[in-house]
C-alpha cells in the first residue's frame, strides 16, 4: 500500500490480518488496479521487485516465452514433429535429478493406434478388423 501511495490503508487495523484483508478485497483491488493501470508493465514489475512485494503478471504468449524463469526451467521446449516440424510444447515440469522424465511424442494421428486397440483390447484378429473396415463399421 505504501508503494501505491496509500500508506493510510497499511495502517488500518484490519490490514494486518490476511483474513481481514480478504473482507476488503474489492477495495484493495480497486486501489492496486488503478495504480497498475497508470503504468506500463515493466515499470510495475520493477517497482514491485524493488519493494519486495509479491506480484504475478498475467502474460501474453510472447511475454511468457521471453520470461527468464520459463527459459531457465526449459518449461517450454521444442520437439521435432514429423508433420509439423519444430513444435513448442510445455516440458515435463517436475524433473527429478536421477529420473528427469522426457516428452516421448508430440502427439498421435487420429486413428493411429486403432489396429493395436482392436487387436489387444478387443481381441480382434486381422481378418475381423479387415471385415469391419470393408463393411464400413470402422
Amino acid at each position: 500500500m505504501r508503494l501505491v501511495g496509500r500508506p493510510d490503508i497499511a495502517e488500518k487495523p484490519w490490514f494486518h490480518s490476511a483474513r481481514e484483508r480478504v473482507h476488503h478485497g474489492d477495495q484493495l483491488d480497486s486501489i492496486l488496479g488503478a495504480w497498475i493501470r497508470a503504468r506500463d508493465f515493466d515499470a510495475v514489475i520493477e517497482a514491485f521487485d524493488l519493494a519486495g512485494a509479491a506480484i504475478a503478471p498475467i502474460y501474453d504468449v510472447e511475454q511468457l516465452m521471453e520470461d527468464p524463469q520459463i527459459q531457465a526451467l526449459d518449461a517450454i521446449t521444442t520437439l521435432e514433429d514429423e508433420d509439423l516440424g519444430p513444435l513448442k510444447m510445455r516440458n515435463v515440469m517436475f524433473r527429478l535429478s536421477e529420473r528427469p522424465g522426457s516428452i516421448c511424442l508430440t502427439g498421435r494421428w487420429l486413428g493411429q493406434d486403432n489396429d493395436e486397440i482392436y487387436r489387444d483390447q478387443l481381441g480382434l484378429d486381422p481378418d475381423q478388423i479387415a471385415g469391419l473396415r470393408a463393411d464400413g463399421t470402422i
